[in-house]
């Protein structure tokens, strides 16, 4: 009998220490999980993975991957992303997916360029192009089309003229001779940050036919122009409303021109077999 509660003993205690050993390996298992929190184009990734040594993080977007276990990730578009989190302890190794929807900047005209900082340039007019026009980044907000427009000492904005391919059809609106790649502008607006107008075009393609439909009070806001690193800076909107259905991209052109009405800076650089408007996502 004493024998016999011996091993029953014996193989209860064997029992207990089994299922203690699977729960103890279950709970010590390594799991991959995260957080993040988008701040414009920055996206910081908290870790919260269970038992992991070791981090990959492939961020959605061809970019280099991180081995870090909190990283920073900047992308340089907006968009839906699907990251991936693999984490690894002692040979095991966990995978956690989530999408990150990264929305952009909120761009405020208001003479603070920051808002700017990991917005990329849409454009930059090669050395020794353009006249006073350098470089733009553009960002299309749901409400706006935002333009961040560097020049060169000389760059006043006296007078611009900015054609807007709103439709992102080239064979719509004006095909100027200045853009003989692509071009279609649906829209001009003219003047400076004091006063302006918009026109729509309204003849055939190659006709200067507009209609005024708006002023620049109506449709467009104006930084102040301050100095960034020797570059004469300004930052400005125009509303999207009133500017048809847009889809994908709109393109655009940007003239500068002194108090006289004479050309001296233009964006994309003109007037070449190649010269086209230059493209703003939406």
């Amino acid at each position: 009998m004493k024998n016999k509660l011996l091993l029953f003993f014996g193989l209860s205690f064997l029992l207990l220490a089994t299922f203690s050993c699977e729960e103890d390996d279950e709970t010590s298992g390594t799991k991959a999980v995260f957080s993040y929190v988008a701040d414009g184009f920055v996206v910081n990734f908290t870790d919260f993975s269970q038992n992991a040594s070791e981090y990959l993080w492939d961020f959605g977007d061809d970019s280099e991957p991180s081995v870090q276990s909190n990283p920073t990730h900047i992308y340089n578009r907006k968009g839906d992303y699907l990251v991936t989190l693999t984490v690894s302890n002692n040979g095991q190794t966990s995978t956690f997916q989530d999408s990150v929807y990264v929305l952009g900047p909120n761009i405020k005209i208001d003479g603070d360029f920051t808002d700017w900082e990991h917005v990329p340039y849409s454009h930059t007019n090669d050395e020794g192009t353009g006249g006073t026009l350098l470089a733009v980044k553009t960002f299309a907000s749901a409400g706006a089309l935002n333009f961040y427009l560097e020049g060169t000492q000389d760059f006043s904005m006296a007078v611009i003229d900015l054609y807007l391919d709103a439709d992102n059809n080239p064979e719509t609106g004006l095909k100027t001779w200045m853009y003989p790649a692509a071009a279609g502008a649906d829209f001009l607006f003219e003047g400076n940050p004091s006063a302006g107008s918009v026109f729509a075009h309204v003849g055939p393609g190659n006709d200067w036919a507009w209609n005024e439909v708006a002023t620049f009070g109506e449709r467009m806001q104006f930084s102040a122009m301050k100095t960034v690193s020797g570059k004469k800076v300004v930052e400005f909107s125009i509303k999207r409303e009133g500017l048809g259905t847009m889809k994908n991209f709109a393109n655009f052109a940007i003239v500068e021109m002194n108090s006289g009405w004479t050309e001296v800076g233009d964006l994309p650089d003109s007037k070449q077999a190649t010269s086209k408007f230059a493209q703003i996502e939406l």
